[in-house]
């Protein structure tokens, strides 16, 4: 009795306990992380869901891409090119740049671009002084001034102490010009931009550095205003190092001295990798000694924002009292939301990268260069053409000319004395010896504005004219060839200033209006970068992005809010307890209503959260929880009510295929005899030369072989969805489209025949090397489709589920006839149009053979032989198909003279396969023997 009663006791609390179990099971996988990858997944799909944030206009990617490359060289470059960069990202007033590369060493000296200039202006003046002192000596050799012993030893004394002391200033002269120091360059214009960043690598990458420079970067790229009582942003740094794995140690690497000093600051790019490999989020603040480094965008929104105290809680960073992103002149409290390891999840634009913010490409800055260069040179060309008027004065393009050059000799001395300027920052923060002033800034900007509007000016002047004029009244002073000559490279010259004028200042205003006020990130994005990394959107997403995002989510303020994942999993557990025991003993209705309310609940409502307010809460362990939790007492309702079902399962899985014992278990009606009538595809395959091959192993062998064989070609077949008919010996008998329906029949049939004889090789190539076979055992494989008459035949005794109709045989035959063709995958005109149609166009590739009839059939069928997959084929099995078929064109058209040389060419980019020799054969048998006058190229088979 009471053993009754504790059992009566058990089944009423069974699905409270298997609840109850439910929980504890998923709680513990939640703590172990099994549920994590699951997580990140859906993280993306919500995050997908969520309003897109607005992309601040300030943010410009300067792309080192592959024009740039192409123009420059390949990476790395001289880094005067980008020194360059920097300079013309400050006269169009970009606001900050920041560098997404890391200089960790000095480089070489480089050629100095202006080296042929200052060399020849060297050699000049020297050829002056040497041709000076051998006009002097000829006069007094000449004079009679000084006697012969005299003379001699003026001319020595003259190379001692003057000849030679130029040419050895000429040689230093030469190889000063030659290189320049790109380097000190760069550090110059880093300076001279203004607001540069550079990066901090905090891994220990065992660089030497002095001890006076690591004290003096640390002041520079650290801040010391962040209160962090707990010491949370140090524990998740060790927290980092863990996760990301490897033997990486904390440290602190900057750039170069030379570099770090003249940079307003600093800031690291180390990456958090999920452990999916995907970047969600990022760390802001790394602890180091007494300080803490800022991410490489987060480092100057912390100049820009100024605030007053920077606060770590247990899941934010708050900056206190700091100016508001859109409103300089106000502060407010910025909260920036953190998960549980102090990481900020970055709310990633769904874009492409190209569609991701602004892009500017590194190549227009040395486009501009060009351009100046050419209206500089081209400037020069009109200085050194001289033309006077009909009094003998220079026209007045000259004195213009002249002014201009001399304009932009000033202004190059100017720039000069600018970058002098720049000696670095001390340690306070301040411009060493003063720096550039604003106004001086002012000045040289103004200068090179005022010079492009002379040049301006100069084009649309009346010079041109009154150069024209002149020479049209010198016309019978000049030959007419000279004036003809002379008027053409005038106008020539003019045109290319023009030209080179409107490129530069279209170019120039251009970038202007990109430049402007922007927040530049510098980087690498060229297609041969390896620098990329999977986002939430992207599987390839230039890193460089990564710092565009960061600044766009907190300058924004449009966060995501991590949730702990145990909070939705204690709601979920709850709500799925409290269904089960409300709904014990009601309806069966009313248990799956709120069943399956409980699983909608726990996937809406993170889901709505995220969508609306940003708020993430780990999904997979609430649906988990309630979802195992609603299905495990369905099961053991079901369990209880349907014994039935499971001892007719029982009964039948034994001789039934799965498929087919699902579709007798939901209709058990289906166990009547007979079938029905549908359009499906049937598959023959059958091994060549079996008997041949049985005589060489045992009975038992030979079962075993075949077991093993037949059964990893089944395993093709039921991986399409096919079904198993029969085996007969060493033949398969499958078909496709019943009792599942497919979408399309042809297709998976074909793809299973392609498959299996992939599976043949790889069985082959393992069985002949360990000696198990002592010969390839090779399929060939026949398919057909159309109606078909498919269910159980038999008895009530004794049934089957299979196949029957002259579809069927058809499929029979056609495996036959790859006997007569050397194939190995022949189909019909049917199934090749059903399979190579929609979505699947032209991913198969299969030759045309020929019509023939086979036995038992009077009309006759085409011949398709399937070759495989087209992406996978080698490229001499495509050219071969494809000279194949011109092959069978001209062999249709009984041009079989031609058609026998492709053939034989055919096999000879494939000599393992042999079907274009039974071509071949054919069309020498054809030449020598003749056709008969009714040929329609229909092959009759004379045999199965």
């Amino acid at each position: 009795m009471r053993n009754k009663f504790s059992t009566n006791l058990l089944k009423k609390s069974a699905d409270k306990i298997a609840v109850f179990l439910v929980i504890l099971l998923c709680a513990g996988a939640g703590f172990l992380g099994f549920f994590q990858k699951f997580d990140y997944r859906l993280y993306d799909f919500m995050l997908s869901l969520k309003k897109e944030p607005k992309s601040r206009q300030e943010i410009l990617f300067v792309e080192i891409d592959n024009k740039s490359l192409e123009d420059f060289g390949p990476w790395p470059w001289s880094r005067d090119i980008l020194a360059n960069a920097l300079l013309r990202m400050k006269e169009l007033g970009a606001k900050t740049a920041v560098f997404d590369i890391e200089y960790l060493s000095p480089s070489r000296l480089g050629i100095n671009p202006q080296a042929s200039v200052e060399i020849g202006n060297a050699i000049d003046s020297q050829k002056k002084d040497v041709s000076d002192f051998i006009s002097q000596v000829a006069e007094a050799a000449v004079s009679g001034m000084y006697e012969k012993n005299d003379l001699i030893n003026l001319v020595s004394d003259t190379i001692k102490d003057s000849v030679n002391p130029e040419f050895d200033s000429l040689k230093e002269s030469v190889l000063k010009s030659s290189f320049q120091d790109n380097d000190e360059l760069f550090a110059k214009a880093i300076q001279f931009f203004g607001d540069t960043w550079l990066t901090v690598n905090l891994l220990d990458l065992e660089l030497k550095y002095s001890p006076e420079y690591l004290e003096y970067a640390r002041k520079k790229c650290l801040y010391f205003n962040v209160q962090d009582k707990n010491q949370r942003i140090l524990k998740g740094n060790q927290y980092y190092l863990i996760d990301q794995g490897g033997d990486n140690k904390l440290g602190f690497s900057p750039a170069i001295e030379q570099f770090m000093k003249s940079a307003k600051g600093a800031g690291f790019t180390n990456v958090v990798l999920d452990s999916d490999g995907t970047r969600r989020r990022v760390e802001l603040l790394s602890r180091q000694n007494e300080g803490y480094a800022g991410q490489l965008a987060f480092a100057p929104i912390l100049k820009k924002l100024d605030p007053k105290e920077i606060i770590r809680e247990p899941f934010s960073l708050k900056l206190i009292d700091a100016k508001n992103p859109d409103n300089e002149a106000e502060r407010i409290n910025i909260t920036i939301p953190l998960d549980i390891h102090g990481r900020m999840l970055v709310n990633w634009l769904n874009k492409e990268f190209v569609e991701s913010f602004r892009h500017e490409s590194v190549v227009f800055f040395h486009q501009l260069d060009e351009a100046e260069s050419s209206i500089v040179s081209l400037l020069e060309v009109f200085d050194g053409f001289d033309l006077w008027d009909a009094q003998g004065k220079p026209l007045a393009y000259k004195e213009e000319v002249s002014g201009l050059l001399n304009d932009y000799n000033s202004i190059k001395q100017y720039k000069s004395f600018l970058l002098q300027k720049c000696r670095g920052f001390a340690e306070d923060g301040s411009a060493i010896d003063g720096g550039i002033l604003p106004e001086e800034y002012t000045d040289y900007f103004d200068a090179r504005q005022n010079f492009f509007e002379r040049v301006r000016n100069f084009i649309d002047g009346f010079y041109f004219e009154e150069i024209n004029s002149r020479l049209d009244e010198m016309k019978n002073e000049l030959d007419e060839q000279n004036y003809i000559e002379t008027k053409d490279n005038i106008k020539s010259f003019y045109e290319a200033l023009k030209h080179e004028d409107e490129l530069y200042l279209g170019t120039f205003n251009q970038k202007k209006k990109a430049y402007e006020g922007s927040f530049c990130i510098v980087g690498n994005t060229a297609s041969s970068t390896t620098d990329l990394g999977t986002t939430p959107f992207n599987r390839a997403y230039p890193n460089v992005g990564t710092h565009a995002n960061v600044y766009n989510t907190i300058m924004n303020q449009n966060f995501v809010r991590e949730i702990h994942w145990l909070l939705g999993f204690a709601i979920a557990s709850l709500l799925a307890f409290l269904s089960v025991i409300y709904t014990g003993g009601k309806k069966v209705w009313v248990q799956n209503m709120f069943g399956i309310f409980t699983v909608i609940v726990s996937v809406g409502l993170p889901f709505g959260l995220m969508r609306f307010f940003g708020l993430y809460v780990p999904v997979v362990a609430p649906v988990v929880v309630t979802g195992f939790s609603y299905l495990l007492v369905v099961v053991l309702h079901f369990v209880m009510a349907e014994k039935d079902k499971v001892v007719l399962r029982n009964a039948f899985s034994t001789y039934l295929a799965p498929a087919v014992v699902e579709e007798i278990v939901k209709d058990p009606s289906k166990l009547k005899l007979g079938g029905d009538e549908k359009r499906i595809t049937a598959l023959f395959s059958d091994i060549k030369s079996f008997s041949a091959f049985s005589e060489l192993v045992t009975p038992t062998k030979l079962v075993s072989i075949l077991n093993e064989y037949l059964g990893s070609m089944s395993d093709r077949i039921l991986a399409e969805q096919g079904t198993i008919d029969k085996y007969i010996g060493d033949s398969i008998v499958s078909f496709f489209g019943a009792p599942i329906d497919l979408k399309n029949s042809a297709w998976s049939a074909c793809v299973s025949a392609i498959r299996m004889k992939q599976e043949e090789l790889l069985f082959n190539t393992r069985a002949l090397a360990d000696g198990t076979i002592p010969m390839a055992l090779e399929t060939r494989i026949g398919i057909n489709s159309g109606e078909m008459v498919v269910g159980n035949m038999g008895t009530s005794a004794k049934m089957n589920y299979t196949i029957m109709g002259d579809a069927v045989n058809l499929a029979s035959r056609l495996e036959g006839v790859n006997k007569a063709y050397k194939s190995w995958i022949l189909c019909s005109d049917a199934t090749w149009n059903e399979a190579n149609s929609g979505e699947n166009f032209d991913k198969i590739l299969a030759r045309k053979l020929d019509r023939v009839r086979v036995v038992g059939r009077a009309e006759p069928v085409q011949l398709w032989n399937i070759l495989g997959f087209r992406e996978e084929l080698p490229e001499n099995v495509l050219e071969a198909a494809e000279i194949f078929k011109s092959a069978m064109e001209l062999y249709l058209k009984k041009d079989f003279v031609k058609a026998g040389k492709l053939f034989i060419k055919a096999n000879k980019l494939v000599p393992e396969d042999e079907t274009p020799l039974v071509y071949a054969q054919r069309c020498k048998e054809y030449l020598e023997n003749g056709l008969s006058e009714n040929w329609d190229g229909i092959v009759n088979m004379t045999s199965k």
